[in-house]
């Protein structure tokens, strides 16, 4: 017998499922109908799967059991939902899901399938009421080889009983962060949307998603997923704008309360973890707790890039694969068991640490925070017996120089305000979320499309596919994978720009009317949108001098200031494009301008023909629905739209009218060209990443 940092005996051989069943099941749930439409004292409907908390009043499970009743009230799914110390339904609603609806076809529901249920009121504390599991902070991608455990409820013979079993993670499947279970054990009717345990670290690492159809075994859901939850629509001005986040923070602040609270004499979720030997690590778990604890109590990172660059250079290497990137502090600090950089686990734990106390904050923290984190921070250094001196000191120069460059952390930092976010909104041409799509010309309204993330010139392939169907309705996955993208480039004010790139045949797809939820703005409201043909000459290469040209105007579009010319229009009428040699002899910041489509006058081929001239930024109008034949308006927009800038003005000023025109109050609708308008932005041959998109199955 040995005994922990933080106290408390470890053994060895000590049964972890006995150990940790109890607190599974303490906070496991059943999902059954809404408690209306029954009397008191009928029998409670059978449930129609399980759940288990994971803060107070949050519960997750999968989508496919809290969407069972079918229809939405007032935009709000209800359920009921029973657990320890509640006997008959209480009712809950669920505020996030995906997918948001059952497959059209009846068939298995897509991944993530998950969903988050809030109770209407607080369930009582322990040990009357439930209590919430540990949910792991590692990304990983299969967590572990060893023995996991299963948790739920199921019918036998008309009565509803608990229910758990053992197995194992044999692998992953797709790229969605589900995970492959073993046939050590049968997964009953109704234990989806229960607990996936790791036995070994005391985690919960997946939500059991079911059994595979007419195959052994199981599927599950990474916990990891949960980071799928919505971005906030605007800035985050406290904790309940980021829905994430303020079931993070009630995570690790409901683990920190249990901990310190020794005299309620209850067991939990860190005494049994201290007993479990590869539950420990540079922190015993009474450590990682409090660590946590004090980080939920400070608002949330700023970005994803800001963290992920924060933990890149700790780590050793930025954040890369199809899996959520890291949205919290607690994200981040799990992204610090895998270390490959010039830091040991414990500097770079405290380093950390420094680093989330004095970082800049989207809103103010609230007093005294900040200094509590910094001295847990000083007392885990003085503390470590095997902390070399010289990082100490290191760490104290380091907390000195933040605290001197930034307001010290008893000062109120004024939040990312509205004002602030508009004065720091600039385009940031370096960073790209991208599209790819190309065309199945064999197959009917068949396409393989990917999705990448280039944050400063890296290239992180997100997700890819094969598709059929009408591109004016993309597909759910096609959007999740560009939510993640976005995510991955987004600063506050200043959302990164999309690029889509496709063939010459699809550039008249209208990308930036694309929405991300049925009600919710258009992606060309919200951030810029650019298309970039991956085929402007087919059948041909530049020769060597043309090619010199485009890279020419490529350079000057970026540092010059850029001047509109419109090719096919004069005085509210048609006109025929100069010829080629007029088109090359150009000014090298020349925006050409095409606004004449096919059906008012326009010359079928223009496009083509101003894109073999050896231009790679053309403003030109598609023709998506009738209009007036007048470019009045668009002629008279040019001079805001394109000059006294370079290429990032004229990118942020396209999608600031687009915003305002989606954003005009009611009654008022927005210029017919507007919604036309697109805007090519290509890099030319040469200047493009090298590509690494994930393969179409």
């Amino acid at each position: 017998m040995t005994w922990g940092d933080e106290g408390g005996a470890r053994l060895d051989d000590e049964n972890a499922f006995e150990l940790l069943a109890p607190l599974v099941a303490a906070a496991t749930v059943r999902i059954h109908p809404p408690p209306t439409g029954y009397a008191e004292g009928e029998p409670v409907p059978p449930p129609w799967g399980s759940g288990f908390f994971v803060a107070p009043e949050w519960v997750l499970t999968c989508a496919h059991v809290a969407l069972s009743g079918g229809g939405a009230q007032g935009g709000r799914r209800e359920v009921g939902l029973t657990f320890r110390g509640v006997d008959r339904p209480v009712p809950g609603r669920v505020e996030w899901a995906r997918p948001e609806a059952a497959p059209w076809d009846g068939g298995t529901w897509p991944a993530p399938d998950l969903a988050l249920v809030r109770l209407h009121a607080p369930p009582p504390p322990p040990p009357e009421g439930p209590g919430c599991v540990w949910l792991s902070e590692r990304t990983a991608r299969l967590f572990t080889r060893d023995e996991v455990a299963f948790f739920g409820s199921t019918e036998i013979a008309g009565e509803v009983v608990d229910v758990s079993g053992r197995c194992t993670v044999k692998g992953e499947m797709g790229s969605e962060g589900l995970l492959r279970l073993g046939n050590e054990d049968e997964l009953l009717h109704g234990i989806s949307g229960g607990p996936l345990v790791d036995l070994a670290r005391g985690e919960v690492i997946g939500v059991v998603k079911g059994r595979r159809a007419a195959r052994d075994g199981g599927l599950a859901t990474s916990v990891i997923q949960l980071r799928r939850l919505p971005a906030p629509a605007g800035p985050v001005l406290g904790l309940g704008d980021d829905l994430y986040q303020a079931v993070v923070h009630g995570h690790d602040a409901y683990h920190a309360e249990r901990h310190l609270g020794a005299d309620s004499g209850q067991p939990t979720w860190t005494d049994a973890q201290n007993q479990l030997p590869a539950a420990t690590g540079v922190l015993t778990p009474g450590q990682r707790v409090k660590l946590l604890g004090l980080m939920a109590a400070l608002p949330p990172p700023l970005s994803t890039p800001r963290l992920d660059a924060l933990v890149g250079e700790l780590r050793g290497r930025p954040y890369e694969g199809s899996l959520p990137a890291p949205r919290g502090w607690r994200d981040g600090f799990g992204l610090l068991h895998e270390l490959r950089g010039e830091f040991t686990g414990l500097e770079a734990v405290l380093r950390y640490a420094l680093h989330v106390a004095t970082d800049e904050r989207p809103y103010p923290a609230k007093p005294g925070r900040e200094k509590r984190l910094l001295e847990r921070m000083d007392t885990m250094a003085e503390d470590a017996p095997t902390l070399p001196r010289r990082v100490r000191k290191r760490l104290q120069l380091e907390k000195q120089a933040r605290l001197a460059h930034a307001d010290p952390w008893w000062a109120t930092r004024q939040p990312m305000g509205v004002d602030r976010l508009l004065a720091a909104s600039v385009v940031r041409l370096d960073s790209l979320a991208v599209l790819e799509l190309d065309s199945r010309f064999w197959e009917a309204n068949g396409y393989d499309w990917r999705v990448c993330a280039r944050p400063s010139g890296r290239n992180d392939p997100i997700d890819g596919a094969t598709e059929v169907g009408d591109l004016r309705r993309p597909p759910e996955r096609l959007l999740a994978a560009l939510v993640e993208a976005f995510r991955r480039g987004d600063e506050p004010g200043s959302p990164v720009p999309l690029q889509v790139a496709v063939p010459y045949s699809l550039l008249q797809v209208p990308f930036d009317q694309w929405r991300l939820t049925p009600d919710g703005p258009t992606l060309g409201e919200v951030r810029p949108v650019v298309v970039r043909c991956t085929d402007p000459m087919p059948g041909a290469e530049d020769g060597e001098e043309l090619a010199t040209l485009r890279r020419a105007r490529w350079v000057a579009a970026h540092e010059g200031r850029l001047v509109a010319d419109v090719l096919d229009c004069h005085d509210g009428l048609p006109r025929a494009l100069p010829e080629r040699s007029a088109l090359l002899g150009r000014e090298l910041t020349t925006v050409p301008v095409l606004c004449r489509a096919p059906a008012v006058g326009g010359e079928p081929a223009a496009l083509h023909r101003v894109m073999a001239s050896g231009y790679n930024v053309i403003l030109w109008q598609r023709e998506l629905a009738a209009r007036d034949a007048s470019c009045d308006h668009l002629h008279d927009s040019l001079a805001h739209l394109v000059g006294g800038g370079a290429c990032d003005r004229l990118v942020e000023s396209l999608w600031r009218m687009r915003e305002a025109a989606g954003t005009a109050p009611d009654g008022m609708s927005s210029p017919s060209w507007m919604s036309d308008l697109a805007l090519l932005y290509g890099e030319p041959e040469g200047e493009v990443p090298e590509e690494d998109f994930l393969e179409a199955p």
